[in-house]
C-alpha cells in the first residue's frame, strides 16, 4: 500500500505554465499533482538525489506488481474461458 499523502506544497505560476502543465497531465493520464510531483522527483534523480531514487524505485515496484496481478487474473480468466468452452 503506497503511504499517504499528508502534506500539502503551493507554488505559483504564469497562466500559461498553468495551461502548459495541466494539458501535459491531461496528455499523460494522470493528475496534475502526480505529474508535478515526478517531474520534480526526475529532476532530483537527474540531480543525483539519492532519497528520489528510492521513492521512485519504490513506486515502480508496487505499479509492477499490481500490473502483474491484472496481468495474472486476465490470463486466469482466460483459461477458464478455454475450460469452460470445451
Amino acid at each position: 500500500m503506497a503511504p499517504s499523502r499528508t502534506e500539502l506544497m503551493q507554488f505559483k505560476v504564469t497562466l500559461e505554465e498553468k495551461k502548459l502543465i495541466e494539458k501535459t497531465a491531461k496528455k499523460q493520464g494522470g493528475s496534475v499533482s502526480d505529474y508535478v510531483r515526478s517531474a520534480v522527483l526526475m529532476d532530483m534523480i537527474l540531480e543525483g538525489e539519492v532519497g528520489a531514487m528510492k521513492i521512485v524505485v519504490n513506486t515502480i515496484g508496487r505499479k509492477a506488481v499490481q500490473l502483474l496481478r491484472k496481468r495474472a487474473d486476465h490470463f486466469a480468466d482466460l483459461g477458464a474461458e478455454a475450460t469452460d468452452s470445451q
